[in-house]
């Protein structure tokens, strides 16, 4: 299941940025994730839900946007 290593890449680039700019947790993440990438929109939420339990990136809200190419990147993280 790719979900979970792509949503630990979201945990790793959050843990950086807040290393870089100190914050309390995170309360958005807006993932662009392509029709074409074979990512599954509810195993993403499912491992993100997983991954994120415990620590400053959970509960955040998790937006899926869904273009008709293959990326996957992040597009913005809300934090406070």
């Amino acid at each position: 299941m790719h979900e979970i290593a792509l949503c630990q890449s979201l945990l790793e680039q959050a843990m950086r940025a807040r290393e870089a700019n100190p914050f309390d947790r995170v309360v958005r993440v807006t993932v662009s994730v392509g029709c074409a990438s074979r990512v599954q929109p509810d195993a993403l939420r499912h491992a993100f839900d997983l991954l994120s339990r415990d620590t400053f990136l959970e509960g955040a809200d998790l937006r899926i946007d869904r273009p008709s190419d293959e990326a996957f990147r992040l597009v913005e993280m809300e934090v406070s």
